[in-house]
């Protein structure tokens, strides 16, 4: 008796969690499966949160780690964070996939995040933008290799180095002398440290600066691309430049190699909860192998859940959020101004050069004028009207990423500003 010959199927496994096909076709199966992709996979999903709250609904009798056991073994802790927080500070388990090596909800949620950003691929980075910054110039520096950066890079960028052996070239950014701050590197600074150092591996952009300061980052990639090197960025604060026309241009936008995005900052993401972007001439799969040599492998679900949440309201709500906030931003900016002695700086101070652009949801105070040093200022705000600022030096204050709340109170507050001289005589008798 002749029998047929056994047909070989070729398993495929879609990007969809939970979605296998056997097929002997495969061409036809990656169609099939990539329509399905496209039908679970949109923006307004949030595949980390959706998986823990069916979680939640089984009602799972906690024999792992951690030891709070969703606050039973720490009532103290249940009572200060609340329930539902610890209920979904669990651990790495299959229907939660595993941010080492995510193959199921974590990977669909870093799509999203990828789309929604505009890059080829998204990491979700649980040790803030710290350790996304020292991830991008791991991946792409070796010891004794190159890397050309401004002087003001924050110290995980110097970290970095300190720990792959590359070697930095310094731009030295320019200076405002009235405010005391660093501005943007010159685009022929940067030119000329690429000429003196052609085996230079990548440039490294901050964009913005703290102060909310933008280089021409859409020119120093293309002159880094057109010399072979890589673009890196350091966007800590600047989240919200993917999802409004009225920003600088965001890194991926513009065609950066890699992008280290604090979303904790103006994303509205917890705080340690950060991203890594990168483009489409980055080999992922290596990125995330560094990635996997300092990130801990006890990632947490409070904050891969938050990046989840908060890249879908951006999504779907970012470009009126952050209309929103220009609007208000611009408001308090005026009525500081109009008060006189105070000065809050804003997109006067571009010079299409070392200030090539300015992040106008940068709410900064100089303060000398009026007799007051920012760091007295950020005291009295603090301690006299609980009005947390995001930092102070010697002349001037930030406000950063400030919620509408937060700029209602301070631009309609006379009492705050108009008793300034009341403030200064109390600090100058102290």
């Amino acid at each position: 008796m002749t029998t047929s010959p056994r047909r070989r199927f070729k398993k495929f496994s879609a990007p969809v969690a939970g979605l296998i096909f056997f097929c002997d076709n495969a061409s036809e199966n990656f169609r099939q499966v990539m329509i399905l992709r496209d039908e679970y996979l949109t923006q307004e999903r949030a595949p980390i949160l959706e998986a823990l709250t069916k979680m939640k609904a089984t009602r799972l009798v906690p024999f792992d780690v951690p030891g709070h056991k969703r606050g039973r073994g720490n009532r103290e802790l249940a009572e200060f964070l609340g329930q539902a927080c610890l209920d979904v500070d669990v651990n790495s388990m299959k229907p939660l996939d595993n941010l080492c090596h995510p193959v199921s909800v974590i990977r669909d949620a870093e799509i999203l995040a990828a789309e929604a950003f505009g890059a080829a691929h998204s990491f979700f980075m649980v040790g803030g933008t710290t350790s996304a910054v020292q991830a991008m110039i791991l991946s792409t520096c070796k010891p004794g290799e190159k890397i050309i950066l401004p002087r003001n890079v924050h110290r995980s960028a110097i970290n970095a180095l300190i720990l792959c052996g590359a070697v930095p070239v310094y731009v030295n950014p320019q200076v405002d002398e009235r405010l005391g701050i660093s501005l943007g590197m010159k685009v022929a600074d940067v030119i000329a440290a690429i000429k003196n150092n052609p085996d230079a591996k990548a440039v490294l952009v901050n964009n913005p600066t703290y102060y909310g300061i933008c280089s021409d980052i859409a020119t120093i990639t293309e002159v880094a691309h057109a010399h072979g090197m890589k673009l890196l960025a350091d966007e800590a604060h600047g989240t919200h430049f993917y999802f409004s026309k009225k920003l600088p241009p965001s890194a991926m936008s513009v065609g950066a190699d890699m992008a280290s995005v604090s979303m904790h900052k103006s994303g509205g993401s917890l705080t340690q909860s950060s991203l890594l972007l990168t483009g489409a001439n980055i080999n992922a799969g290596y990125v995330h192998q560094i990635i996997n040599l300092t990130q801990s492998t006890s990632g947490s679900y409070l904050l891969m859940a938050s990046l989840d949440i908060s890249r879908r309201n951006l999504a779907l709500r970012g470009a009126e959020i952050f209309d929103k906030v220009i609007e208000l931003v611009e408001y308090a900016r005026d009525e500081i101004n109009f008060l006189g002695g105070w000065y809050a700086y804003g997109k006067e101070l571009t010079d299409g050069d070392s200030v090539f652009d300015f992040d106008v949801t940068k709410l900064s105070v100089f303060t000398r004028a009026v007799g007051l040093a920012g760091v007295e200022v950020y005291d009295i705000l603090r301690d006299e009207y609980i009005f947390s600022w995001s930092s102070a030096t010697l002349p001037t204050c930030w406000l950063t990423s400030p919620s509408a709340t937060a700029l209602k109170i301070l631009s309609g507050s006379s009492v705050l500003w108009r008793t300034s001289s009341a403030s200064i005589a109390k600090i100058r008798r102290g």
